[in-house]
């Protein structure tokens, strides 16, 4: 069953096939994230995933746009986020802990979505991580908290927008922390060969990750790092379908999947904020049971 996950242009089977699937993993090289997405078929999943050619929903492979002035393939400039497909991380890719199974993580999922609820957030098209322009940076989807065309000036809306984003992701870092295995030695050396501040090496000696709490920007990547005249090609094609599209909907966080290393995230199952826990528990079982 497994190997639902690695068919790369295929429909993916329904959630409760897929979480079956996640039984019969190599758990020792799966990796999990909690992330953002937009509900399926809306507006802002759809223009996203065409941009990255790829849908993490249903595994089908898109026709990306033609975006003028870039120096190649918008392709060729979206390969790694393409791989993670369209989201907002809130709880970074992780391996499990020994003993720890993937249905720990449906029961965890199932408890942080109960204590939220949904809400509209606002968005602004940005090229993020360039360290003062001292290298390229990603074009990235970021809350919107100013007031459009009134520079410095605060929508509380988007404000408060921003701080319930932030609370979702903060609530997974500390919620599925427990059920995460330690970074491999080549992870942190990875990990610490970044320009990293004492901070986000303290937050990563503890939390896994550097960009937890304080340092957490939230964002939905949509390219690798790219040129400056890339980037800007890439924002100009975005500001206006950014205005159009309008606030993005976060009413569910989602439970992703990379099966083998090198392999593309794909959804294992999205839950819907503010349901009962058990509820829900009931309502997948019964779908399950119904699937066989």
């Amino acid at each position: 069953m497994s190997d639902v996950f690695a068919s790369v242009g295929n429909p993916l089977p329904d959630a409760p096939q897929r979480r079956e699937a996640l039984a019969s993993l190599d758990l020792a090289v799966a990796r999990f994230a909690v992330y953002y997405v937009p509900p399926a078929g809306a507006c802002w999943w759809n223009e996203g995933s065409r941009w990255l050619g790829r849908d993490a929903i249903t595994g089908r492979q898109l026709n990306a746009p033609q975006v003028p002035g870039l120096s190649r393939a918008l392709a060729d400039l979206t390969v790694d986020a393409r791989r993670y497909g369209l989201h907002g991380t809130l709880k970074a890719p992780m391996r499990l802990a020994p003993g720890v199974k993937p249905d720990d993580l449906y029961t965890i999922a199932r408890q942080v979505a109960a204590r939220h609820t949904p809400f509209d957030l606002p968005l602004t098209i940005d090229v993020v991580d360039t360290d003062n322009g001292k290298r390229p940076g990603f074009v990235a989807l970021r809350p919107k908290a100013n007031v459009a065309g009134v520079p410095g000036v605060v929508s509380a809306a988007g404000a408060a927008a921003a701080k319930q984003i932030d609370a979702v992701a903060f609530d997974c870092v500390e919620a599925f922390d427990g059920l995460r295995a330690l970074p491999s030695e080549a992870e942190l050396t990875r990990r610490l060969a970044q320009p990293l501040t004492t901070r986000q090496r303290e937050l990563l000696a503890r939390w896994g990750y550097p960009y937890v709490f304080d340092e957490f920007r939230f964002h939905v990547t949509l390219t690798d790092r790219v040129s400056a005249a890339d980037a800007t090609a890439m924002t100009d094609w975005w500001h206006p379908r950014v205005q159009a599209l309008g606030p993005m909907r976060v009413d569910g966080l989602a439970l992703f999947v990379q099966p083998t290393p090198d392999a593309p995230f794909v959804i294992a199952e999205r839950f819907a904020f503010g349901q009962n826990p058990t509820a829900n528990a009931a309502n997948a079982a019964d779908q399950a049971g119904d699937a066989e």
